[in-house]
């Protein structure tokens, strides 16, 4: 069972380390991986108050989700799961929890993801998102529900 929580600026140093446990491999693919360019990366858009920690239950801080909400869309900034849960079915469970909300709201799901990222789109198409644009690094993917 997986619960969230607020962040706050206390988890600075966590928030660094679920990344790096999670699209460290994508980075590296893109642009090469240097952790002292990705904390200047991390201090510059670090924001607690639009984080959620994903916590398991032995209450381990296990990823984050970020997302963001207006009368029409939800959107997808970021679902990053350490590398150790990935695979096990928690970010499925997640997005169908998303899914769930936004048909309440009769809203659109919107996101993005790294091209390099074949499991994480792979996912997506599988809960109903398509395609619907691209730019040289991401696909942009969204699907709408309605009641």
């Amino acid at each position: 069972m997986i619960r969230f929580r607020k962040a706050t600026d206390a988890d600075f140093d966590l928030i660094f380390q679920i990344k790096r446990k999670s699209i460290k491999p994508y980075i590296e693919k893109i642009w090469g991986w240097d952790d002292a360019v990705q904390l200047e990366f991390h201090i510059e858009d670090f924001n607690s108050e639009k984080i959620k920690i994903i916590m398991d239950e032995s209450d381990d801080a296990i990823g984050l989700i970020i997302t963001t909400e207006n009368k029409t869309h939800i959107y997808l900034q970021s679902l990053l799961l350490c590398d150790k849960v990935q695979g096990k079915g928690i970010g499925t469970e997640i997005l169908r929890d998303l899914i769930k909300q936004a048909k309440s709201k009769s809203k659109q799901i919107e996101l993005q993801v790294f091209k390099v990222n074949k499991r994480a789109k792979a996912l997506y198409e599988r809960l109903g998102f398509s395609t619907t644009g691209q730019t040289e690094l991401h696909y942009q993917m969204s699907t709408s529900y309605s009641n």
